[in-house]
């Protein structure tokens, strides 16, 4: 079952990929999701290192998708 989901992760395009890393981590922090999130979010970790992009890469783009989208 996992690796069902991590290819799906896989299967996203980049910037989708990066607003769900970015709004789980935020949500996270803020009491929102429960810790089990903290699997999905070592999902699309796995994925994006796979993809050779840095976890910090993915969330500043997750960022500036998500604050451009406010605005």
């Amino acid at each position: 079952m996992e690796k069902e989901k991590s290819s799906l992760y896989g299967k996203l395009p980049l910037e989708l990929l990066a607003g769900f890393y970015y709004e789980i981590n935020k949500n996270i922090e803020k009491g929102i999701l429960s810790d089990a999130m903290y699997h999905e979010i070592r999902l699309i970790e796995q994925t994006a290192l796979k993809m050779g992009i840095s976890l910090e890469y993915l969330h500043d783009k997750g960022s500036r998708i998500i604050e451009a989208e406010k605005h």
